[in-house]
């Protein structure tokens, strides 16, 4: 079940940006590899974004919870957790690429 915490959605189709670009508190996630990606919140009762459609990417604005907390970023078609990062909306934003391929290796990069 996906629960919409987006309070800010913007560009569906907009490149990935670099680490001084993303404002505290949000986050982009870009489905670069062959699979449509979301990601989950463990700390927020496991709240998740949209999915996102492979080579789209999306933008949320997550509060910060004033600690900091793991993203798992799921492969939605086998919901498999393809990587973990981690993140405090009050230090920085937050930039996640979903890459490689399903039923291959799958792994994120951030930014």
């Amino acid at each position: 079940m996906t629960c919409a915490m987006a309070t800010g959605l913007l560009a569906g189709t907009a490149g990935s940006a670099s680490a001084s670009t993303i404002q505290n508190q949000w986050i982009q996630l870009c489905a670069q590899g062959n699979y449509p990606a979301q990601v989950e919140f463990p700390y927020r009762g496991g709240a998740s974004s949209f999915v996102v459609s492979p080579r789209q990417c999306q933008w949320w604005n997550f509060q910060d919870l004033g600690t900091w907390e793991p993203v798992n970023v799921v492969d939605v078609w086998s919901g498999k957790t393809v990587g973990t990062t981690w993140y405090k909306g009050d230090v920085s934003g937050l930039g996640i690429g979903a890459e490689g391929s399903e039923g291959g290796s799958q792994w994120i990069q951030t930014w």
